[in-house]
């Protein structure tokens, strides 16, 4: 766990990393990749914890997902860390299922956390694996669910 708290933290450090650079050049591209989240560091101190102590025994330690999560046939868990398909899900749908965890042909593949980790927990968790998201799948991500919310008419 200490391993995944100082890559967190190196993280945090390498995004602010860079600001006072002079090639501009290279400035305008770091910021074109660069995408604004919006995670405290207390979020993701208490996000990693309580995945590693709720989630990590499935999920894998580095929010990777089984090795056979994509075989039909198996009840393995998904990786979170934007390698699998969790991005393509709205945030108030990652929350539903933490509550409420996963059935397959009725037989829960998901404890349900609901009564078990308070809502901010849960924010904690999705905070911390999508901060190990790469950029550019954040950004679809955020740019979907920003468009879900707009008023349409």
């Amino acid at each position: 766990m200490k391993r995944f708290v100082v890559m967190a933290v190196a993280a945090l450090c390498v995004t602010a990393c860079g600001k006072g650079e002079s090639d501009k050049t290279a400035k305008e591209m770091a910021t074109a990749n660069q995408v604004e989240r919006t995670f405290t560091t207390e979020s993701l101190f208490s996000g990693v914890r309580l995945f590693h102590e709720h989630c990590a025994q499935c999920h894998g330690p580095e929010a990777q997902g089984h090795p056979d999560w994509q075989n039909p046939k198996v009840a393995a868990a998904p990786p979170l860390n934007g390698t699998g398909n969790v991005w393509k899900r709205r945030k108030q749908d990652m929350i539903a299922v933490i509550k409420n965890g996963v059935h397959r042909n009725g037989e829960p593949v998901m404890p349900a956390w609901k009564g078990r980790l308070s809502d901010r927990e849960i924010e904690d968790i999705i905070s911390w694996y999508q901060a190990l998201w790469p950029p550019q799948v954040y950004e679809r991500w955020r740019k979907a669910n920003v468009s879900e919310s707009a008023p349409r008419g």
